[in-house]
């Protein structure tokens, strides 16, 4: 128990180092400012302050990792579903960001950990949900998700994508025992009461997808 409290740990570590250099060197905001006229093109922001609105979304669609993570892993745990190398491969994607490019640092170097993390919730959502007969997730992820695909680029979002349907694949089970069944409805019950940990933040900062986009089909990939 304790390795698994240590590994989020280290993710929250993380984030909050990425945040405060944000602060203190706006790097992520001034990269941002130079991408904005493509992002205009598929993302809706708000015609007043979007671009700030599109940092804050970013912040609290990394910071929510940690507590997502621990919540999904608890719902695999009661029901004897095992949650490590989920994990694993998250933990250390976050403790060893790769540099992919020199402007990857702080912010942008955990956006793409963060969107394996979130995908990797819905890709075990999809597979968990026919068993379990109710979504694990008390919120849909699938705009914030997409908002950060288009800010990731296609190719590099399409790399995590295949990460994460492999980490899913396990989770994809044919029925649970009625114990484990009733035992993660009634786990899953208890962060329905907690709604605030589940924020849907694209929405609350009036952040979404044009129509054009929206409809496109790339992004499931299975």
């Amino acid at each position: 128990m304790a390795e698994i409290f240590d590994d989020y740990r280290l993710m929250q570590q993380c984030i909050a180092r990425a945040v405060t250099l944000e602060h203190h060197k706006r790097d992520f905001q001034s990269a941002l400012k130079r991408t904005l006229p493509r992002l205009h093109r598929s993302i809706s922001l708000p015609p007043q302050d979007g671009p700030q609105r599109l940092i804050c979304f970013v912040i609290r669609y990394i910071q929510a990792v940690p507590e997502w993570l621990w919540q999904v892993e608890q719902l695999c745990q009661v029901a004897g579903l095992d949650f490590t190398p989920v994990r694993a491969v998250i933990g250390h994607s976050f403790a060893t960001p790769p540099e992919r490019h020199p402007d990857h640092v702080g912010l942008a170097a955990l956006l793409d950990d963060a969107y394996l993390a979130h995908r990797a919730l819905e890709e075990i959502n999809e597979q968990l949900q026919p068993a379990c007969r109710m979504p694990l997730l008390p919120m849909d992820p699938m705009v914030a998700n997409m908002v950060v695909r288009d800010l990731l680029g296609e190719q590099l979002a399409s790399e995590l994508d295949e990460i994460c349907i492999d980490l899913g694949r396990p989770f994809r089970v044919q029925r649970l025992a009625p114990d484990s069944l009733v035992a993660m409805i009634l786990c899953r019950q208890r962060f329905n009461d907690t709604p605030g940990t589940w924020p849907d933040f694209a929405g609350e900062l009036e952040i979404g997808l044009r129509p054009l986009v929206a409809e496109l089909d790339t992004y499931t990939l299975h």
